[in-house]
């Protein structure tokens, strides 16, 4: 009776674990990150963060930053996510920045792009739903702008994951 408590226990510390893994976010992740620093001393950063394991949707993060206060604002900064599903196909749902464009370039790669003007920062996020076929998925993130009239950031990028 003891061992079969204990047995009884175990199964259901283990369901209860594995449970609260298919429910959670993942909490590994693949990101990458460039920087490189501008005249005047300020850094611009691209970032590119996806989840590392999923069961049906995979959250995305990407981002293009100017940090610094020389100037601690870009006249516009602009970011373009892509997003890619290996092995199948991909819909995007978009968390935030309803005004963002979003393009599909194929069935599995999606595109979303969103420019802001006298900030520091242009970011996406969302969600991608990959189909039942993607091996993995990749983000590729890319940011330009210009910081003021001297200087304007060519596009630089940053990958999250196989592209």
């Amino acid at each position: 009776m003891i061992a079969t408590r204990k047995i009884v226990g175990i199964v259901a510390t283990a369901a209860m674990c594995g449970g609260a893994m298919l429910a959670s976010p993942a909490a590994d992740a693949t990101s990458g990150s460039t920087s490189f620093r501008l005249p005047g001393g300020d850094t611009w950063q691209v970032n590119a963060w996806h989840c590392g394991t999923y069961w049906d949707k995979c959250s995305w993060t990407s981002s293009t930053k100017l940090l610094g206060s020389n100037p601690a604002n870009a006249v516009s900064i602009s970011n373009r996510a892509e997003l890619e599903a290996h092995g199948g196909s991909l819909s995007i749902t978009l968390s935030k920045h309803p005004s963002a464009t979003i393009t599909f370039t194929s069935s599995s790669l999606g595109k979303v792009t969103w420019t802001n003007t006298r900030t520091w920062i242009s970011d996406n996020s969302g969600v991608m739903d990959p189909s039942w076929s993607t091996a993995w998925v990749s983000t590729r993130s890319c940011g330009w702008g210009r910081v003021n009239s001297s200087i304007l950031v060519s596009t630089k990028c940053a990958y999250a994951g196989a592209f």
